[in-house]
């Protein structure tokens, strides 16, 4: 079992370096990865930038190589809060240093993807990320995957490894928060989420190296544990949408507003589904998620709404 060591290396060629950004979403902090065993690597994600000891730990694994490109998998600050701080790192990053992010309007206009990105931005450094584009370190070779859903920018790669003397797996994925090592990651388009999952599903990959938690290898009865984690996920939306609907078919509350006419509130549904959970800030999460599914539900035409009451459609 993977114990999440500050560093970590994977395979040849592949390093897994922790944030140090511990949280209730972080889990035990982001993981980056840092691709490749010349003088030039590739490094995807940054962490938050706010933890010093990260870059302290990026010296220690590049030594005298430094980073020449790097690849940001989502928008969200702990994947790419370090990218200032790097690029103004002399002794971690080349000077013609390139980073490289799926341009989205949706993600990129707001200010603080624009703070994030600013030294990228005004040195005329930051390039776009399209699906299927790839990326190259030494024999160790990086495909872009548009895995939309967590964020509309999403990217995950899928690395493989040329060098025919290294006995590398070439399903390898990176997952970003698309799929985690541990639990389940916030969705804000659930279709596209269900969409992506069935993408790299596709991919059969048999190591997952998530953007938090765990790296995620091995096999049981022939079947890739990675395989089986991305079909959990599968599998976990299809229950908490069948919950969900049980849950609306039921009797609702007694209390304001009368009459109910069958209908849920929001927090009441959630309440309901999310049986264990306490933190309140995972609990704003879970009411994200059961509104995601309530409104997949409503485009289906599988239940209304009446002001913030939801009912289901027999």
């Amino acid at each position: 079992m993977d114990k999440l060591s500050p560093v970590k290396q994977i395979t040849w060629g592949i390093v897994r370096i922790l944030g140090l950004n511990p949280g209730p979403f972080t889990l035990e902090g982001t993981n980056t990865y840092l691709f490749g065993e010349g003088e030039r690597r590739v490094l995807v994600d940054t962490g938050d930038g706010e933890q010093p000891g990260y870059f302290d730990l990026l010296k220690q694994c590049l030594g005298t190589s430094r980073i020449d490109r790097i690849l940001l998998t989502h928008w969200h600050a702990d994947h790419i809060g370090g990218v200032n701080r790097l690029l103004a790192m002399p002794e971690l990053v080349t000077s013609s240093c390139a980073v490289y992010k799926n341009k989205n309007p949706a993600t990129d206009d707001q200010d603080n993807v624009k703070a994030h990105l600013a030294l990228a931005i005004s040195q005329n450094r930051l390039y776009n990320i399209v699906d299927m584009q790839t990326f190259e370190v030494g024999d160790v070779r990086l495909q872009a995957t548009y895995t939309p859903g967590h964020t509309d920018d999403h990217m995950a790669f899928i690395v493989t490894n040329n060098n025919a003397d290294v006995a590398v797996d070439e399903r390898l994925l990176v997952t970003g928060d698309l799929v985690l090592g541990r639990g389940t990651t916030i969705v804000y388009d659930l279709q596209q989420y269900m969409n992506s999952l069935d993408r790299v599903l596709g991919i059969r990959p048999t190591m997952l190296l998530p953007g938090h938690g765990p790296i995620i290898s091995g096999s049981k009865d022939d079947t890739p544990n990675a395989v089986r984690v991305i079909e959990g996920y599968i599998a976990h939306r299809n229950m908490r949408e069948q919950q969900i609907i049980a849950v609306l078919a039921s009797s609702p509350p007694n209390a304001p507003p009368i009459p109910r006419n069958g209908g849920w509130r929001l927090e009441e549904v959630t309440s309901a589904v999310y049986t264990d959970i306490t933190d309140p800030r995972i609990i704003i999460a879970a009411q994200n998620n059961t509104r995601l599914h309530l409104n997949k539900l409503l485009f289906e035409g599988r239940v209304n709404t009446d002001g913030d009451l939801w009912m289901f459609v027999n």
